[in-house]
């Protein structure tokens, strides 16, 4: 385990395999020293809950893992960095909650937009970037899994996205697609989401296929009793953890340390 400030790469248990995982929004942390500007208590900042903790199995796989402990509402690392501080959806620094509600007192300054960037943005990505210039150092192409969970009312429980083809060859998703299913989970491309900043940026790298990966929280929360913002009650998450595994074990890694082994 090593990292900077607020992120993590766990490194794998064994041998690496050609699979890369990042978890760019399972962190809560606000640092204190920022905290002077919030309109809101940092406990009620949305995040995809537990989701670093659903995931914690990957290292056992031979899957080096990049997170970090930093909440999106810092900066979201899943942002292009230059969008600077607005909406939810488009830019680095939020300036509401998905509900609308202000996080902030006050309309940051582009300075303190830069400083957050330069605190939980730039790092990840240089992380994530050093573990897939090693990896590509020993395997001809790298799988890149981009994790998340959604609560919206939203049909099927993973939705994988590629930019519609653009970020993953036809392969790499046909894999995906079918380790879920056999799995038992009903799987979406493309809608809703897509793919963020993070899989788009890996678009001319023809070694790397990258997909986001979104999961229906209601596989491993109890939504029904959520209390937004809250934190939702834990529901099937053991269960969820142990299918998730043996999907990933079995149904892609496997497969592609048969495919790519040095």
């Amino acid at each position: 385990m090593a990292g900077l400030r607020g992120v993590t790469v766990l490194e794998p248990a064994g041998p690496p395999v050609p699979v890369v995982a990042c978890l760019p929004h399972g962190g809560r942390d606000y640092p204190a020293e920022l905290t002077g500007a919030l309109a809101v208590g940092p406990d009620v900042l949305w995040s995809d809950w537990l989701t670093t903790e659903l995931y914690a199995f990957l290292p056992e796989l031979g899957v080096t893992t990049v997170t970090t402990t930093f909440s999106r509402f810092v900066a979201d690392v899943n942002r292009d960095p230059a969008t600077g501080h607005g909406s939810f959806r488009s830019t680095v620094v939020a300036a509401r909650m998905p509900n609308g509600r202000a996080v902030y007192q006050r309309e940051l300054t582009p300075g303190e937009v830069s400083h957050r960037v330069g605190l939980a943005h730039a790092p990840f990505h240089q992380a994530l970037d050093a573990v897939i210039t090693r990896l590509l150092g020993r395997f001809p192409r790298i799988l890149l899994l981009d994790l998340h969970s959604f609560g919206t009312d939203v049909d099927g429980d993973v939705i994988l996205g590629d930019r519609h083809g653009v970020t993953a060859r036809p392969e790499a998703m046909a894999l995906l697609v079918g380790a879920l299913a056999d799995g038992g989970l009903s799987v979406l491309r493309n809608t809703r989401y897509p793919g963020g900043w993070t899989v788009r940026r890996f678009a001319a790298e023809p070694r790397v296929d990258a997909v986001q990966i979104e999961l229906n929280q209601r596989c491993y929360l109890d939504l029904t009793r959520r209390r937004y913002p809250s934190p939702p009650p834990v529901g099937e998450f053991e269960p969820t953890q142990r299918l998730l595994r043996g999907i990933l074990a079995d149904g892609v890694v496997g497969p592609l340390r048969a495919r790519y082994a040095p």
